[in-house]
């Protein structure tokens, strides 16, 4: 008896540790975790409940009660011949509070121990799981799934884990089951839901899946991983409801025609593949033989083809049906992207002749229209042998330029990079020694796919070096304006974090300038502003000319346009920083420069935002050339005029506070200006200015 009442006393416990768990989660603040916390609790009562009403009926009516049970152990006890002190029938329990508590925690703090114990026994056998799930060995991986279930049972983890067991192992239900036990613990367990919905699709029972992932999207919290596996499950289902579709409208004559044909395709001798392919070619014209030809399993055929046989004309009439059947039929297109056909093609690409097919096939995928069905294939494409084979393709000089093109494409995909890091790393690291080496017919493909490369930022470390000493050379043969603006997007991103540029920034600043001032380019001025970031004192070199081309932007200008402000912005942000640049805008009368355009505009109401930045600009450009009092002694009472005119009317605006800082220098640095603008009744203007700014 005294076994029994220490096996009730545990279960006590165990309920009460249970108990404080449950308190403690009501007091979240997070209204999900109160209300599952609350659901529990109502399972709880419910399972104890129930529990009860077994206790107190049987099928022949009421039973012994609680109370009886508890008398016929006092009667037990009585007549125990040791005599020894006993509380509630437990023997050798201390009869005060303070030894009865601590008894209490003495068991609890045991009971925690071989918890952690068991924890910890599990964790070793879930990864001994793992580690055979690894190695293919999916029956030893659910013995140790099996074991650490045992000592562990609420991990959902385990059940999942041996739930892709069973799938591998096309054991299907044995998975569902599995997905069931985990999902009976904890019910928005997202991956749980998304092995049962594989189970189910290999199941073929594709509305069942779809429910089940509809019902994850509710339950679980990361929606975004559910929205994929959702939307493939609704891709097969409308497959499925598009075959059997084509299946009824199809007549007897032509489905016992494409019967044979599929037959004669699926042949294991080469030479009934060869013809039957040809016929197969020439019925595809039309399609609704696609989609039967789709319904009846033909794509499914010509990709195991694909990988069955060697002979090399073959491989191109199976590769042409599926480019057509690809190119046609959507849903085709996705049958196959989900049949994962990547092994076939690989190995088909150690051909030399087969490589230019397979990179075209690949380029129509990778460039598809939908951009949906571009990241679909990349995401399903997880051979490891992929990246070698582009490391291969890289090699030919045939297929060079297409390789980089889509390589260049794929990295932008978040797992590509990743998925295939260390061959793509090289590849990468080839693609830049061969940048100086571009043909100029090949320039637009290389651009391309370098623009595609430097949105990567470990990409663009790896081209840091050899872009930038190869830009002016690119940037000279991009003569298509759509060519040259693509490259100077891609300068922009390699500019983000490049080691490099500041070694080369002297020569790519000027040729900038020369560009933003004679051509309509509209991301050379972008892409200047990014250079002059990284390297602020390339327009201070007196013999790179830049000064002379921005002079000569300001000096014809025709209109407040974009490349004006450029030019402006430029002088405005070197003559903050240097001395020597102030002396230079001197030298080339640029300040008489700034100083009319200041005059002959003013700020109105519906100017453009060109027009608000030059005027800006070209007043904080004049401020900072008056902090030199030689220069402001040169100066005359035209400049007060124009700067009091600007900080008097255009309220509120940048423009203001800059044309104030200016006269406030000229007022400092030369007593003659002091007193026009005392004239002016300037200084009141002044003081409004700096004691309220707007």
């Amino acid at each position: 008896m005294a076994g029994a009442k220490l096996a009730e006393l545990e279960e006590f416990l165990k309920k009460a540790d249970q108990a404080h768990d449950l308190v403690n989660a009501l007091k979240s603040e997070d209204s999900n975790v109160v209300k599952e916390t609350q659901d529990k609790i109502d399972t709880i009562l419910a399972n104890d409940w129930e529990e009860e009403d077994k206790e107190y009926s049987t099928k022949d009516g009421f039973s012994k009660s609680c109370i009886n049970k508890i008398e016929d152990n006092n009667n037990n006890n009585n007549n125990n011949s040791d005599g020894g002190d006993v509380i509630g029938g437990f023997p050798d329990m201390p009869t005060d509070q303070a030894g009865f508590m601590r008894a209490v925690e003495e068991d609890a703090a045991k009971r925690h121990a071989n918890r952690q114990r068991k924890e910890e026994k599990s964790l070793k056998r879930r990864e001994k799981g793992n580690e055979a799930f690894k190695k293919g060995n999916y029956e030893d991986a659910i013995a140790e799934y099996d074991i650490a279930i045992n000592l562990t049972g609420w991990n959902v983890n385990l059940y999942t884990n041996k739930a892709q067991c069973y799938i591998k192992l096309s054991q299907f239900d044995k998975a569902i089951e599995a997905c069931n036990r985990a999902l009976y613990i904890e019910d928005n367990f997202a991956k749980a839901y998304i092995q049962k919905s594989n189970a189910l699709i290999a199941l073929n029972e594709l509305p069942a899946a779809v429910e089940c992932l509809e019902l994850c999207q509710k339950m679980a919290k990361d929606t975004g991983v559910v929205q994929r596996y959702l939307d493939k499950a609704r891709t097969l289902l409308e497959i499925s409801t598009d075959n059997a579709s084509t299946m009824e409208k199809v007549s007897p004559d032509t489905k016992k025609e494409f019967t044979h044909l599929l037959s004669k395709l699926d042949s294991d001798k080469a030479f009934e593949v060869t013809i039957s392919a040809e016929f197969t070619l020439k019925s595809l014209e039309s399609t609704p033989n696609i989609k039967l030809f789709r319904a009846m399993g033909g794509i499914e055929t010509i990709t195991k083809q694909l990988q069955n046989f060697q002979d090399h004309t073959l491989h191109i009439q199976l590769l042409n049906i599926l480019k057509l059947v690809l190119s046609r039929d959507q849903l085709s297109l996705m049958v196959w992207i989900y049949s994962n056909p990547a092994p076939c093609l690989v190995l088909r690409a150690k051909d030399k002749q087969f490589r230019p097919l397979l990179l075209l096939l690949l380029q129509r995928l990778i460039f598809h229209d939908n951009d949906e069905i571009a990241n679909l294939f990349l995401e399903h494409w997880t051979d490891p042998q992929l990246a070698k084979t582009f490391v291969g393709c890289f090699a030919e000089v045939e297929t060079r330029a297409m390789t980089v093109l889509i390589v260049g494409r794929a990295i932008r995909h978040n797992n590509f990079l990743l998925r295939f890091k260390t061959d793509l790393l090289e590849l990468i690291k080839k693609i830049s020694s061969h940048i100086c080496l571009v043909k100029d017919e090949e320039v637009k493909t290389w651009i391309s796919a370098l623009s595609g490369l430097s949105m990567t930022a470990v990409a663009r470390r790896l081209l840091d070096q050899d872009f930038w000493q190869n830009f002016l050379v690119l940037l000279g043969v991009a003569g298509d304006e759509r060519v040259r603006e693509e490259l100077l997007m891609t300068a922009q991103n390699m500019a983000l974090d490049s080691g490099a540029l500041s070694e080369h920034g002297k020569e790519i600043t000027a040729a900038l300038v020369e560009l933003c001032g004679t051509a309509q380019c509209k991301r050379a001025p972008i892409l200047l502003n990014k250079v002059l970031e990284k390297c602020p004192n390339t327009l201070l070199a007196e013999d790179n000319g830049q000064f002379a081309a921005l002079l000569k932007i300001i000096k014809n200008r025709t209109a407040l346009d974009e490349d004006l402000s450029t030019a402006v912005k430029l002088l405005t942000r070197t003559t903050a920083v240097s001395v020597q640049a102030r002396k230079w805008v001197l030298k080339y009368s640029i300040l008489d420069c700034l100083v009319e355009i200041l005059e002959q505009k003013t700020l109105l109401k519906g100017s453009s935002k060109h027009e608000i930045a030059i005027l800006s600009n070209a007043a904080l450009c004049c401020a900072h050339c008056y902090q030199d009092a030689a220069v402001c002694k040169k100066r005359n009472e035209r400049d007060v005029e124009i700067f009091l005119k600007h900080a008097k009317a255009d309220k509120g605006s940048a423009i203001q506070q800059n044309a104030a800082i200016a006269l406030a220098r000229l007022a400092t640095n030369s007593p003659e200006l002091l007193e026009k603008l005392r004239d002016l009744r300037g200084l009141e203007v002044l003081h409004s200015r700096f004691s309220n700014p707007s």
